[in-house]
């Protein structure tokens, strides 16, 4: 008895901790930040798809990687919440960015190639946007020396310059847009231990020669070398503020391993989604309230204990999607209401099996177990299938980024875990408390009728 107290007790604490971190003024649990982010179609925004250009050959590692990049970009240069960000296909990656108002300057900045390099252009003082090609320096551990890097020229002859120090050295996060000694937009950042013993050793040997940055095989600018630069800390001149701060990204957030174009792309508005959102409220609201209803009538005692479940799990539910920082779209919210229904599911079948063990006279204690021993098969299997098709679903929606798809998959696969566990054991440690206070017997609370229990227990039957 003693530990069904303490169960019941559990029960209580994560519900009451589920209903304060479902209130509206909660962002913050335990220092962990707690938040439902909108989708797209909630939020408003950008979708693009973005392939690699006709001719290159992306590795599995490139797309990976370029994911990862992006949704950094997305994040931190962009400054989108939860930006959606997969890979469609071999050659293919989907971008959704909520809350995104100027589409070409997300677009500009998420897909940038970013390639960026401290070259040796010799004597030469090139002009800014010249056209190069990179090649990899002696000694390099990545890369054959001679070998093209980067952006690659194939239609014309450009200038071959050697890269001394790639984007790749600059540690990340040091990157930051401020201004030379004449005040002019500059960006500052330090190279990490590698980058900066390079970049030491040839501005040490190259004194009042070039060194051309290049980003993307355009020249930026073309400095002189004043003197030794070494120590990690060092700087870009003789660049306009926009594209410091391109710069800036691409040194921060990484640049993509292969050259992408903007295949298709579309700005989704959001003055849909209050509409459908409140539609769904309510359809969500109604759902609940006649599946309530419903338990209650039909099951009575055990129905209003599975209503009080019913809550608990709506509660919790909507804790885990805070926790987890969910991004919910409508497909979303219609699978939180479709599991609604699966949250009754179990008690529907352990309620069922009680009334039969009722009718054939067992006490209440005898039918509360066995109701819940001869329901378990049905109900894990049932539920089993159910969480496997959630997870087939959000692998299709993943890899060929149909985001309504992995919403609602989502959603629903919280939904059922937690309904399986709220609609099995909450009910369960209710309907234990009742039997074992020694009240509430009669069977007439649990939908048997004093006649149908003293037909079953005779053997006899109804005309």
């Amino acid at each position: 008895m003693r530990h069904i107290w303490w169960t019941f007790i559990g029960i209580v604490v994560v519900f009451l901790i589920a209903a304060y971190i479902d209130l509206p003024r909660t962002s913050q649990v335990f220092g962990q930040h707690v938040q439902i982010y909108k989708g797209i179609d909630l939020a408003g925004g950008v979708r693009v798809l973005e392939c690699a250009n006709k001719g290159t050959h992306p590795t599995q590692s490139d797309m990976s990687t370029a994911v990862n990049v992006m949704e950094s970009r997305a994040g931190g240069a962009v400054g989108v919440t939860a930006p959606q960000v997969s890979q469609v296909g071999a050659r293919c990656i989907s971008v959704e960015l909520p809350g995104v108002k100027n589409q070409q300057q997300a677009i500009n900045t998420i897909g940038a190639t970013g390639y960026l390099a401290l070259t040796d252009s010799g004597s030469t003082n090139l002009a800014p946007q010249t056209k190069v090609q990179l090649v990899c320096p002696a000694n390099h551990p990545h890369c054959a020396p001679g070998a093209p890097v980067g952006t690659t020229d194939t239609t014309a002859k450009v200038p071959r310059l050697q890269v001394i120090v790639p984007g790749s050295e600059v540690s990340r996060g040091s990157a930051q847009v401020g201004t030379d000694q004449t005040g002019s937009p500059a960006v500052n950042y330090t190279l990490n231990s590698t980058g900066s013993s390079a970049w030491c050793s040839y501005t040490s040997a190259n004194v009042n020669k070039f060194s051309a940055i290049v980003l993307d095989g355009k020249i930026v600018s073309d400095p002189s070398i004043a003197g030794p630069i070494c120590g990690g800390q060092t700087q870009i001149t003789g660049v306009t503020f926009s594209l410091a701060k391109s710069i800036a990204v691409d040194l921060n957030y990484g640049a993509l391993p292969v050259a992408l174009h903007v295949d298709s792309s579309q700005t989704v508005a959001a003055s849909l989604g209050p509409i459908y959102v409140n539609q769904a409220i309510k359809a969500g609201i109604i759902g609940l309230i006649i599946v309530a209803l419903f338990m209650l009538l039909y099951y009575r005692l055990p129905g209003l204990l599975a209503d009080v479940a019913l809550v608990m799990y709506a509660a919790v539910v909507f804790a885990i999607f805070k926790i987890i920082g969910v991004t919910m779209t409508l497909d979303g919210i219609a699978g939180f209401i479709l599991s609604i229904g699966m949250a009754v599911d179990a008690n529907v079948l352990i309620f069922e099996r009680m009334k039969e063990e009722l009718r054939s006279g067992k006490t209440l204690g005898a039918a509360v177990e066995s109701g819940f021993s001869r329901a378990w098969p049905s109900i894990r299997d049932s539920n089993a299938s159910t969480i496997l098709t959630t997870i087939i679903l959000f692998w299709f929606g993943h890899n060929f980024a149909a985001t309504t798809i992995t919403g609602f998959a989502t959603t629903l696969f919280i939904g059922v875990v937690t309904s399986f566990i709220t609609a099995y054991f909450v009910s369960k440690t209710f309907l234990r408390l009742l039997v074992h206070s020694g009240a509430f017997r009669n069977p007439t609370l649990y939908g048997v009728e004093p006649q149908q229990q003293s037909i079953a227990a005779t053997g006899g039957s109804v005309a």
